[in-house]
């Protein structure tokens, strides 16, 4: 049996296949802005090059194109108004010898045939549906890319983010053949609707679900129900890069040199995103003795036998000093701005602040951390904004004086919007644990197990959403059904849509539940879509962005 969903696999597959489907010769690949992101996260250039895809360009950036009769034209685009119009000026004046027409999504049957009268010269040879509408960042994490998914002033998603949203999702399930249980966070407007939406699709395209599994539980959950894990400082390789360096997309820069970090080509990336920053180092120190030791190895080239040896293995010794010298620059620099900017206490305060909950010391450190030169001024904003949820209440006047403080008017406004954005009053749920007496158990017994945990404590809200998930204990007050609302079989996979961005700590929690599928079989596989993928600048701009 399959031990796991791979959307990564997938969304390779689908596009493996629509260049076999073009068939041998010269291609050039005709994509649109949200396409070359799906194609290009999931295979290199160097790759498709290999697959005979030597020219690659967009059908929407407005630049006249030379025509270039003997080439074959792959095109994957996504099928709104905008990319049939340019397909359709395309076809009426053919650059290239032959079409292949792939859409990311369903398109109907008005809008083909808008194209096959578009078609005059008839170049086109094929014309499919691939279901691939949202980027693949792992075998487990998929994105939209919508950093800021709100209406201006309102708290609620836009038109257009929420019918992206829905049509990503719908795909999703058609690629991965599965016809879900859908289940809505209650508290959340925004996934009630998503939620019905994607009912009201799948009941409608009834024929494109016939041969479909109906294994599945779909959850539609809001960020404003867990707005802290978006703001704390994260410890694991693959969050502390997307934290503090400039990382999008598998590519990270440091000191102006831009590195490729993904796991199908990076062994010592794939075996440590997941890791915390104290094993990552001495991970690290061992792939330096291993390449050192390889380096003193090849010196000793004494004989032909050698020789042979040196150039079997000298790829090999290639990528692996690439990798050493990538991930000492990138350790490195995480480890320099983990100093300079004091994040070891920093995050102490966190993690206490959110986990213990007194208010009196936190708010005398908070105080002393925002004296301190070495706190920049997101740090501050983070902090104030963890004391602002966690002690909300009639002491709301002490983060305000706080922002005020820092002179930092910005962080005043944006505190306030979080507050009517993911305050106390619009969450339904126990974030803290505050009411559940188990929940304040785990956690004092958690925090017993030493110091070394200090900095990891907090564990997403995601966590305790899955587990009652594969119980079938959802609160039957904070979720709803829409649509059917029975398996046919045991819950095997659950696709959660996370409405207004998840983080990377979200997805090392998804690994570590698919890590369980391997040593249990029968334990569900899950699957993570959002809108975006935030570190905490990025979710301060989404929160500000939402100002009234």
């Amino acid at each position: 049996f399959q031990i796991m969903v791979d959307v990564l696999d997938t969304v390779r597959l689908y596009i493996k296949e629509m260049v076999h489907l073009a068939g041998p010769q010269m291609k050039i690949m005709l994509m649109d802005k949200e396409t070359t992101s799906i194609v290009s996260c999931a295979y290199g250039q160097n790759e498709m090059m290999q697959k005979e895809v030597f020219i690659f360009d967009r059908i929407d950036n407005g630049v006249q194109r030379e025509p270039i009769k003997y080439l074959k034209c792959i095109v994957f685009v996504r099928p709104t108004p905008d990319n049939l119009h340019l397909l359709q000026e395309e076809l009426r004046n053919p650059r290239y010898a032959q079409y292949y027409i792939y859409f990311s999504n369903i398109i109907s049957k008005a809008d083909l045939k808008m194209l096959a009268e578009a078609d005059e010269h008839e170049t086109v040879r094929d014309v499919q549906e691939f279901f691939i509408d949202s980027i693949a960042l792992s075998p487990s994490l998929c994105s939209l890319s919508i950093p800021r998914p709100y209406d201006h002033s309102a708290i609620s998603m836009s038109v257009q983010s929420h019918r992206r949203s829905a049509e990503a999702l719908i795909a999703l399930l058609l690629s991965l053949k599965k016809r879900p249980v859908i289940k809505y966070q209650t508290s959340s407007e925004d996934a009630a609707k998503l939620a019905l939406k994607v009912g009201e699709v799948i009941r409608r395209e009834a024929q494109l679900f016939e041969e479909t599994s109906l294994d599945t539980l779909l959850l539609v959950v809001d960020r404003f129900e867990d707005p802290i894990t978006p703001l704390l400082n994260q410890w694991t390789y693959e969050a502390m890069v997307h934290e503090l360096l400039t990382f999008k997309q598998h590519f990270v820069t440091v000191e102006g040199t831009k590195y490729v970090l993904n796991e199908r080509d990076d062994d010592f990336y794939a075996r440590n995103m997941c890791s915390n920053f104290g094993e990552i180092g001495a991970n690290c120190k061992e792939l330096i003795t291993e390449y050192q030791h390889k380096a003193n190895t090849h010196k000793n080239v004494e004989s032909i036998a050698d020789m042979k040896q040196f150039v079997d293995e000298y790829p090999q010794f290639k990528k692996m000093s690439g990798s050493v010298s990538k991930h000492v620059a990138i350790i490195g620099e995480l480890s320099r701005l983990v100093g300079a900017h004091n994040l070891l206490e920093v995050s102490e305060l966190e993690q206490s602040m959110v986990v213990d909950g007194d208010q009196g010391r936190a708010l005398e450190r908070l105080k002393t951390l925002l004296a301190n030169p070495k706190t920049t001024q997101l740090d501050a904003t983070r902090l104030i904004m963890l004391y602002a949820l966690r002690f909300q209440g009639s002491y709301m006047t002490d983060p305000l004086a706080l922002a005020a403080k820092i002179r930092s008017t910005e962080t005043t406004e944006a505190l306030k919007t979080l507050i009517k954005y993911a305050g106390a009053g619009r969450r339904k749920g126990d974030l803290f644990g505050s009411g559940n007496p188990m929940e304040i158990t785990k956690r004092f017994i958690k925090g017993l197990k030493g110091v070394e945990n200090v900095y990891t404590q907090h564990v997403p809200l995601l966590q305790a959403q899955l587990e009652a998930a594969t119980r079938g204990r959802l609160p039957e007050g904070l979720w709803a059904a829409a649509g059917e609302n029975a398996l046919n079989a045991r819950i095997d996979h659950i696709i959660v849509f996370m409405v207004g961005g998840a983080t990377f700590a979200e997805s090392a929690l998804v690994r570590q539940w698919n890590d369980k599928r391997r040593s249990q079989p029968g334990f569900p596989s899950v699957t993570l879509l959002a809108t975006h993928v935030h570190n905490t600048t990025s979710f301060i701009e989404q929160i500000s962005a939402m100002r009234q």
